[in-house]
């Protein structure tokens, strides 16, 4: 259950903040929230559900964010594991997008009805998404070059934060999946194309 409030704060209030307070945020510690580990794909190893975030949330069992930059250009393993996490996060990050199209605009209704209308967009947006999913197969953002070559991130702000011992060894359990059962053959590609590229920009 989501509640208009957590569709409310002010703009200098942070994401990893905002999203302590909402209803999924606080109720993060429950298991009853979540459904039981499950085996990943072609793997024995079980793993639980997981939200997706940035570098603005805390590491938890039930939230993966990326390895610090400078931890990952020291490790492939890292640069590869944040790579796939940013390619999950695409699906949300491309959604606000087209929704900032709409309310980045002035609106002429009361702030009350402001975040209800929010949150009918959110639903109607999944609704949409699901259809289309169901008939193409495929989110309508991607065709086959954006498969191999992902739209890369803008860089955010690294805003720190703090982790529990069991989300470090969740997000170590991710890393090594994605490297071994999990691996894909164009992720080897990419990673080596962006070391080049942080190369060049180095020299």
């Amino acid at each position: 259950m989501v509640d208009v409030q957590d569709c409310e704060a002010y703009g200098k209030e942070g994401d990893g903040t905002r999203f302590s307070r909402s209803f999924i945020g606080r109720q993060m510690y429950s298991e009853t929230l979540f459904p039981a580990d499950t085996m990943l794909p072609n793997s024995e190893t079980k793993l639980p559900y997981i939200v997706v975030g940035d570098e603005a949330f805390r590491l938890h069992r039930h939230l993966l964010k990326p390895y610090r930059r400078p931890n990952a250009r020291a490790d492939n393993r890292k640069t590869i594991f944040n790579y796939r996490l940013s390619r999950a996060r695409r699906v949300s990050e491309n959604a606000f997008g087209l929704l900032s199209q709409i309310f980045f605009t002035p609106i002429a209704l009361k702030p009350e009805t402001c975040d209800k209308l929010i949150m009918v967009a959110c639903c109607l947006h999944i609704m949409l998404r699901d259809a289309y999913l169901e008939n193409s197969r495929h989110p309508f953002y991607e065709n086959k070059r954006q498969a191999e070559e992902p739209i890369p991130f803008t860089p955010l702000p690294r805003l720190g934060g703090f982790a529990n011992s069991e989300g470090l060894n969740i997000r170590e359990q991710f890393m090594t999946y994605f490297n071994e059962e999990g691996r894909v053959d164009w992720q080897d590609r990419h990673i080596s194309r962006t070391v080049s590229a942080t190369t060049r920009n180095s020299d």
